[in-house]
């Protein structure tokens, strides 16, 4: 009778199924965090957990607290993180760009991130948005930063134009949310986002 081989060297077999467990990364803060990341997309917010995350990695839950405090310091981590890569985003496709122009493109650019990442823009928006932690709440009033600036081609300033801002982003997320619970599937939605992004650019016009 024939003898199943042995797994080979460093793989495991996983305790649902046959595939061999995911070989353990050489862990750092910056590894948990980017793995967090992409947990985030596949499995979501609420499913981030110490434990599954370590599984994710190949590893057991208390080796990730040498690198991380507790659940709530990595989630910190990564909605701090991500805000991070939403202003970046926002500020590269709007680099050199004015008016309607910029604001056609980082409405679809601030779309985009959505859907290809729906788990980070929930952490990105999930409550409380700041509560109690000065830096957190400083970094979403951050996040406003760029579309503040395109909306300086408008002369707009100063309060004008941080609730110009507000209403944007108001007007961009309900949007997204609905389209992504698939209220709107019976729609032509690249149509009526652009519509709705006209608008809004022709609204700012028209605050001053």
């Amino acid at each position: 009778m024939a003898t199943r081989p042995d797994p080979p060297t460093g793989a495991s077999r996983s305790r649902t199924g046959g595939r061999p467990a995911a070989r353990t990364a050489k862990l750092s803060r910056d590894v948990i965090v980017n793995a967090a990341l992409a947990f985030l997309d596949r499995e979501g917010w609420d499913a981030l957990t110490i434990n599954a995350l370590a599984n994710h990695l190949g590893t057991k839950g208390p080796s990730l607290y040498n690198h991380v405090h507790s659940l709530d310091d990595l989630r910190r981590t990564v909605r701090m993180r991500v805000i991070g890569d939403i202003i970046e985003m926002l500020n590269t496709v709007g680099q050199g760009r004015t008016r309607d122009d910029a604001v056609l493109v980082m409405a679809g650019a601030y779309r985009s991130y959505a859907h290809h990442h729906p788990g980070r823009y929930s952490a990105f928006t999930r409550m409380p948005f700041g509560g109690d932690d000065p830096e957190y709440s400083a970094a979403t009033k951050a996040a406003a930063g760029p579309v503040i600036a395109v909306l300086d081609s408008y002369g707009l300033e100063g309060e004008d134009a941080f609730y110009a801002a507000l209403e944007f982003w108001s007007a961009l997320h309900g949007f997204v949310l609905l389209e992504m619970t698939g209220v709107m599937d019976d729609v032509d939605t690249d149509v009526v986002f652009s519509d709705m992004v006209l608008r809004l650019a022709v609204g700012m016009e028209h605050r001053r």
